[in-house]
């Protein structure tokens, strides 16, 4: 057979052979046509990858610290949902008692749970136990969890639980399970105080009392009027904090804490305001708090 007609150099076949008409610009001879060589696939060089490593090297220092942020707003805002849980359950206590606010009595004070108390046994400190012999000993029927719980805000324990929180009970071992310190009546240091004094007013208003807005009256003396005020900034319930070796307050939100106000809003507190709020004042020096 042959090729096409239309070409100049159309092949023609005499005895048994092909003959080429080499001046045909349609098919160059074939010695003259280009060779072509399969090209092995290039790698990267050792510059190429450095340059890589360093561009990614450099956008997770950019992106890092954004995403530690975001983890810890994350915490945050489940902190502050737990609180806001807690005083819905309050609300709902104080609507069925007559206006008043629970009467709480709890573990979780200065002698039993603080650092003068560290070996005393996580049992005895159990918020959550409401059966033991000896209420106040070894079981708190009257802790913010059981008076609280299930009738006011469900069963659900970890309402009670900061994700952040580097401080609270269990001490011994084993995940946090309540990270919160309640204002009850037997705050700060395990004895139910009397009314209208500063531990009282300032650490311990779950007491069974009706559910008033606070109004400051001012007066002649400066320290009334400085415990009026601190009397003011008292806390339903909040974070519970360390103190460095410096004594200073560091809770779990970057030195912060967030806490339960008297209006039952929640609040956010800088490391500095937590200072003032719960370091020992002049006029009360064992009025502090350990945690």
């Amino acid at each position: 057979m042959g090729r096409s007609l239309n070409c100049p150099c159309a092949m023609t076949v005499a005895h048994g052979q092909t003959h080429l008409r080499r001046a045909c610009p349609w098919h160059p001879p074939i010695a003259s046509r280009p060779l072509r060589f399969k090209r092995r696939p290039r790698g990267f060089t050792l510059i190429e990858l450095l340059v890589v490593i360093a561009i990614i090297a450099l956008l997770v220092s950019i992106l890092l610290p954004s995403l530690s942020n975001a983890r810890a707003q994350a915490r945050k805002t489940v902190c502050a949902s737990n609180l806001r849980q807690v005083g819905v359950g309050i609300y709902n206590y104080w609507t069925e008692a007559d206006g008043r606010v629970p009467y709480v009595f709890s573990p979780m004070t200065n002698t039993k749970f603080g650092a003068a108390a560290a070996t005393v046994p996580d049992e005895l400190c159990d918020p959550f136990d409401r059966d033991g012999t000896t209420p106040g000993v070894d079981c708190w029927p009257e802790s913010l969890p059981n008076v609280l719980m299930p009738r006011h805000m469900g069963e659900s324990q970890k309402v009670f639980v900061c994700p952040s929180a580097t401080n609270g009970w269990p001490r011994q071992g084993g995940p946090l399970r309540y990270t919160y310190r309640p204002a009850a009546a037997n705050q700060p240091s395990g004895v139910v105080s009397v009314p209208g004094t500063y531990q009282r007013e300032h650490f311990g208003i779950l007491d069974g009392r009706i559910l008033r807005k606070f109004k400051l009256e001012q007066t002649d003396n400066p320290v009334a009027d400085a415990m009026q005020h601190q009397f003011l900034r008292a806390t339903f319930i909040r974070d519970m904090i360390k103190r460095d070796d410096d004594g200073a307050v560091v809770g779990p939100h970057c030195g912060g804490i967030l806490l339960l106000n008297r209006d039952l809003e929640v609040e956010f507190r800088p490391r500095e305001e937590a200072q003032k709020d719960l370091a020992p004042t002049l006029w009360d020096p064992g009025s502090g708090s350990q945690f």
